[in-house]
């Protein structure tokens, strides 16, 4: 019954991200919180997490000013982010740990999410539609390039690298503070 049930939902999300991809819908524009988003995502993955081994260490900015955006689409990226820094960790058959830190740094918030697991092979290719680094009916390769298309949609952007010492990688997602992307958008609709 539980295998029935671990391959109906890896269905579910593979049909999920290719309606999340052909669909691209269009950003929500509301205030949201980015710590709020953060600890709801990691309380959906807290227990799966904690009963494996892996540490989460949160570091956030308690003062961080709101962001224009669709709660939505931001918890489906780090959510995304999450998993694989647990597959990835699962992998390497190394004692996990995920570090998740924000900061406000220049008219942005920026969200950096660190594991200690294998580290990405062919890293520029990270985000690419399609491309996938894990097994055969493990992923789609929709993940990462739908979480690209969404941070994007945001008026922000998302970066990745190995970590120094070879353990693991580190993303790094930028999204403009509400008053910055209200004068983006305000601009936009002028052009």
């Amino acid at each position: 019954m539980q295998i029935i049930l671990q391959e109906t939902q890896r269905t579910k999300d593979i049909v999920q991200d290719l309606l999340s991809f052909a669909r691209q819908r269009a950003v929500k524009r509301e205030f949201v919180h980015i710590g709020m988003i953060l600890k709801q995502t990691t309380k959906l993955r807290n227990y799966d997490l904690q009963s494996h081994g892996v540490e989460v260490i949160e570091e956030y900015d308690e003062n961080l000013p709101m962001v224009m955006g669709d709660a939505q689409q931001l918890q489906q990226v780090f959510l995304n982010i999450l998993n694989n820094a647990y597959d990835a960790i699962e992998e390497s058959g190394r004692r996990g740990k995920i570090l998740l830190t924000t900061v406000h740094t220049g008219g942005a918030i920026e969200i950096k999410l660190s594991d200690n697991g294998t580290g990405i092979v062919n890293i520029e290719r990270i985000f690419d539609p399609f491309y996938t680094t894990k097994q055969t009916g493990r992923g789609t390769g929709l993940g990462l390039s739908i979480c690209y298309g969404i941070v994007r949609a945001h008026g922000g952007e998302i970066q990745c690298w190995n970590n120094a010492g070879g353990a693991g990688s580190t993303f790094s997602i930028r999204i403009p503070v509400a008053a910055q992307a209200a004068a983006a958008n305000a601009k936009e609709a002028g052009q």
